[in-house]
């Protein structure tokens, strides 16, 4: 039910971002600007006693100068190892929410991104399935990262980031609960035509 409602205003904001975007830019002056839009992904991966390795489609708008906003999509599979025993756990999550990102400086940012995960749960001990589950699982990741910020024009960054909730379930935990840190690479690309009245 809830990925049903995030899925459903993801599509409404990008149906009103179309809109908005088939508007003539000299109407937008005081208010929306089409190449404040942007589209973009980012790559996950972590490492610890498992690795991470995901996708994040993400649509999102350049508020102000120093502040982004907007929905996120989440593709992650995880997989984790025991150390003392032939024991492996793997996960398949996804999930969406809405992120924002403050940039104090041009190239340095604070992030925090909502995720609602769906995920997949198989367990393994000695090469054999012993157990096969479903859990969702709420997180939020929060970060510091590095980019090339220029409303208008295509962006790059990378970042690290942390699960500050506590849910065992979260695929940003190992299955001891210890918090795996997680890499974000990205790219954006604006949309609408460039403007230098950013």
């Amino acid at each position: 039910m809830i990925m049903r409602k995030l899925i459903l205003s993801a599509l409404l904001f990008v149906a009103a971002s179309t809109f908005l975007l088939a508007q003539d830019e000299e109407e937008e002056k005081g208010g929306w600007k089409s190449n404040h839009l942007f589209i973009g992904s980012g790559i996950n991966l972590g490492f610890s006693n498992g690795f991470i390795i995901g996708l994040n489609p993400e649509v999102g708008y350049s508020i102000s100068k120093i502040l982004d906003a907007g929905i996120a999509f989440n593709f992650t599979y995880v997989t984790q190892r025991s150390q003392q025993s032939n024991y492996s756990l793997r996960y398949t999550a996804i999930g969406g929410g809405p992120f924002v990102r403050l940039w104090p400086a041009r190239m340095f940012f604070v992030g925090a991104q909502f995720e609602y995960n769906s995920i997949g749960i198989s367990e393994k001990l000695n090469n054999v399935v012993t157990k096969l589950e479903s859990a969702t699982a709420p997180s939020l990741l929060l970060g510091l990262g590095y980019g090339n910020r220029m409303i208008g024009q295509s962006q790059f960054y990378t970042s690290i980031m942390i699960d500050a909730m506590n849910d065992p379930d979260s695929p940003y935990r190992d299955q001891f609960g210890r918090v795996l840190p997680v890499f974000r690479t990205g790219f954006i690309f604006y949309l609408g035509r460039k403007n230098r009245d950013n």
